[in-house]
């Protein structure tokens, strides 16, 4: 029984050993393996993969839409970029098949560049790629092993090697960075564990949210403030896989968020929700976030924990009880009560922004309210205490703090000023909206018709907020017809699932459809 029971402890041992020599093999490969997608991350906001084969660029080039969307030089520099390197055989031969990462980047003088990353094939000799390549590039002066490619008399590159990582890119700054960003990083994390081995993804768009502001600043005039101000702590990624269409472009995917004390956290684990809200809105709308839950009172535990995290409780009961004491009003009795399942920001063309929240009976809103509010007119009021919807609604009402407000066929519509509501109201009365026009409502056919969070905005209508938001090289880019002019409408929808989002995507152009009667004659 002693013999027995020592050999099988030899075997336990021999397994175990064994076990651990192969894992941890395992694991260096896949360390070695993800060496190229450790330095395209770093400082990264978006990054653009796809596996480097033939069949790849032919279904890529008939993609005119994609081109367009990114501008005529860009899509011409990563053709010589192509034609440089992956049509080059000398170099092609060490990363057939291999993922190829395109970086944006922010660049120097308030640009933006890209920085291509592949990995040299396991199988391939690292002295022996660098041998071959000395018949094709120079080094370049006092660097270590960054070397540069003329690509024709206009176009010179830059390449940088370093542990089997090949790094192009026109800037020598990018390379110079990329050799030190082998150190993982919570997005190569991200992507790691979020990447799916499906042969049929042609490619795949990765967001690091948490470094749109460093891509922002070279974008924008001015500070990171607004609208744009959400990406200062937006600690979030979203991997999203591209669908090939001549018609639009889409990609779809997850996005997830991160940090505990994101106000989108407050829409996980919700069921997602068809809303109508966006049928109110005025055929001038810019741009618009729609957030729509199951019940008021379930999510509104939600919006308590957040409130907490972000060290607000004291300053909502604080509010309760002073309007209880000096308006004799119950906000308690009110809100909780009496709010709908889904709610709306929004700004106009004009730069203006408003609020909409649904409600259960507008009517009897209208009286509950009627001792905290004062009269501008008969339709508009104004709201006597501050911070009322910020603390039923939370962050999206943080900037209206004391604002005019009306109730119309079950909605309430908030802004800062009375014209703005006026404005509003005579579009609505007029029925001028959003939801007549042909081009929004073949955006919205493109998309699933329920989500929890739905980020949209018309390009056309935001055609001045641009104008003052954007530097004047990437204003142009919105502007030029071999650009983004022809795109009318990009959407960022989100639906819950457990600790992600289901998250769509879209660029969409809308084709005019010829409606004119053809007749025949029948002789």
């Amino acid at each position: 029984m002693r013999k027995i029971i020592i050999l099988v402890s030899v075997l336990l041992l021999g397994v175990v050993s064994m076990s651990y020599l192969y894992f941890s093999k395992l694991g260096t490969e896949n360390d070695a393996k993800d060496l190229a997608l450790q330095s395209a991350t770093n400082n990264a906001a978006i990054l653009f993969s796809f596996q480097n084969d033939k069949a790849f660029y032919e279904i890529i080039e008939g993609q005119g839409l994609l081109q367009q969307s990114i501008g005529k030089e860009k899509t011409n520099l990563l053709k010589q970029l192509k034609e440089s390197f992956v049509n080059k055989k000398l170099i092609n031969n060490f990363i057939q098949d291999q993922e190829i990462y395109i970086s944006l980047l922010p660049d120097t003088n308030q640009t933006l560049n890209f920085l291509i990353t592949v990995q040299i094939k396991p199988d391939q000799d690292l002295v022996n790629f660098q041998n071959k390549l000395q018949s094709i590039v120079k080094p370049v002066l006092k660097e270590k092993n960054i070397y540069i490619l003329k690509v024709n008399d206009s176009l010179n590159v830059f390449m940088g090697i370093q542990h089997q990582v090949l790094t192009v890119s026109t800037s020598l700054k990018l390379i110079k960075n990329a050799t030190i960003r082998l150190n993982e990083n919570p997005f190569t994390a991200y992507i790691k564990e979020s990447r799916l081995l499906n042969k049929n993804i042609l490619a795949q768009l990765h967001i690091n949210f948490n470094q749109a502001p460093l891509l922002l600043k070279n974008i924008i005039s001015g500070n990171i403030n607004g609208e744009m101000a959400l990406f200062k702590t937006q600690n979030s990624f979203a991997t999203l896989n591209y669908n090939f269409s001549k018609e639009k472009i889409l990609f779809n995917g997850n996005t997830e968020i991160k940090s505990a004390d994101n106000y989108l956290k407050l829409f996980e684990h919700i069921p997602v929700q068809s809303t109508n809200i966006q049928n109110i809105l005025p055929d001038r709308t810019a741009n618009y976030t729609i957030y729509a839950y199951d019940h008021y009172q379930s999510w509104q535990q939600k919006l308590i924990s957040w409130q907490t995290l972000k060290k607000l409780t004291d300053k909502r009961n604080s509010l309760i009880n002073k309007v209880k004491a000096d308006y004799r009003t119950d906000l308690n009795a009110i809100f909780p009560t009496y709010l709908k399942n889904q709610f709306v920001t929004f700004q106009l063309n004009t730069g203006e922004k408003l609020a909409a929240i649904s409600l259960i009976n507008g009517e009897k809103v209208k009286q509950l309210l009627f001792d905290v509010s004062e009269d501008y007119s008969d339709e508009i009021k104004h709201f006597k205490p501050a911070d009322i919807l910020f603390t039923y609604l939370g962050e999206p009402f943080k900037n209206f703090t004391k604002p005019y407000y009306l109730i119309i066929d079950n909605q309430l519509i908030i802004a800062n000023n009375a014209s703005t509501l006026q404005s509003f109201l005579n579009s609505y009365k007029n029925n001028k909206l959003l939801i007549q026009e042909p081009a929004y409502l073949d955006a919205l056919n493109q998309l699933p018709n329920t989500s929890n969070i739905s980020f949209y905005i018309n390009l056309k209508n935001s055609k001045d907020i641009f104008r003052s938001q954007l530097l004047l090289t990437y204003y142009k880019h919105l502007q030029a017809d071999s650009g983004l002019k022809e795109f009318d409408s990009f959407h960022y929808q989100m639906s819950a699932d457990q600790n992600k989002f289901i998250t769509n995507m879209l660029l969409n152009k809308y084709i005019k459809q010829n409606t004119s009667d053809s007749s025949s004659t029948i002789n």
